[in-house]
């Protein structure tokens, strides 16, 4: 076993196979770019057993089931690329936990059900990509609170109701997606 590895890089490969559960052992791992590959299966829940845990990219392969909850005890995780899966089920409320995030990246999945209000208590967020899901209900109104905030893509969902006022006191922001969704009401005042 390789319990001093901290850098796991197989990135842009052929890999077939899926992801053991024996990656829990590594506790020392800090970075695990698996991304663009064709590995298959499931997320292990034992990834949650890496408290130092900094990168977590295993977008671009074929990835199925759901998003482990046992992701929020990853106090330390700073990007969470889980993008161009075959992922379901609905966003877990525990991603809330996760204080140092920079970087959701969701994107084309099947994720569905809501965006948790719990998003808003990711301070550190700069990123937020959850475009080309099945995502519905309302933005929540929580986001607002998420001030370093520069990037939300939200767009080609089932996203319903109306643009939060809140969204006006994200002053960072630079690009704002909520294209091809089913919103309704006006663009609210002081956005603009």
């Amino acid at each position: 076993m390789l319990k001093q590895l901290d850098h796991l890089r197989v990135y842009k490969n052929n890999i077939h196979s899926t992801i053991p559960s024996e990656i829990g052992l590594l506790q020392k791992l800090q970075y695990i770019w698996l991304y663009d590959n064709s590995i298959n299966g499931t997320i292990p829940s034992e990834v949650g057993m890496l408290p130092q845990l900094l990168h977590l990219s295993l977008a671009n392969n074929y990835l199925t089931g759901t998003i482990p909850t046992e992701v929020g005890v990853l106090k330390q995780l700073q990007e969470l690329q889980l993008n161009g899966n075959n992922i379901d089920g609905v966003i877990p409320s525990e991603v809330g936990k996760l204080l140092q995030l920079k970087e959701l990246w969701l994107f084309k999945n099947n994720i569905n059900g809501t965006t948790p209000p719990e998003i808003g208590m990711m301070s550190q967020l700069q990123e937020l990509s959850l475009y080309n899901n099945n995502i519905t209900g309302t933005i929540p109104t929580e986001v607002g609170k998420l001030a370093r905030l520069e990037d939300v893509k939200l767009n080609n969902n089932l996203i319903t109701g109306p643009i939060p006022t809140e969204i006006r006191m994200m002053s960072k922001i630079k690009l704002l997606m909520l294209n091809d969704n089913i919103l309704t009401g006006t663009i609210p005042s002081g956005m603009m």
